[in-house]
């Protein structure tokens, strides 16, 4: 599969945050897998872990964390990129239970569009030609 390719997993358990992001995603070109249940976002993501790049995933939802699920995403594939969408302030804690993601790997809700595809294009360089599509 080529990075042309590569999917974009989103996970939140709030329906219209995963809509409008599918959307704004898709709309730059990104193929993008959306989930509201943690457990069956990994579940998806265990039986397909090549199919995707990036792990866009809230902080808190019922059931798993964010953190968690970015956790055992990346013992299955080390080198998925994550993504942390959330409208609290994660501590120094939060972000040490996963040594891959930084502050500037968080994306402090509510934020724009093009907040969200410039952190994407980030995560995923090799993407960087993608343009929005009217």
């Amino acid at each position: 599969m080529s990075n042309d390719d590569d999917v974009i997993l989103v996970v939140d358990d709030e329906l219209d945050v995963l809509d409008t992001v599918r959307r704004g995603l898709e709309k730059w070109g990104y193929q993008v897998d959306t989930f509201s249940n943690p457990r069956i976002a990994l579940e998806t993501f265990t039986g397909s872990p090549a199919r995707y790049s990036l792990i866009l995933t809230d902080y808190r939802m019922p059931g798993m964390t964010g953190v968690e699920l970015a956790k055992q995403a990346q013992r299955i594939k080390s080198e998925v990129k994550v993504l942390i969408m959330t409208a609290f302030e994660m501590d120094k804690e939060m972000l040490r239970e996963v040594p891959t993601i930084d502050k500037s790997d968080i994306l402090k809700k509510p934020f724009r569009l093009d907040q969200l595809c410039k952190a994407v294009r980030k995560q995923l360089p090799a993407n960087n030609n993608k343009r929005p599509t009217t």
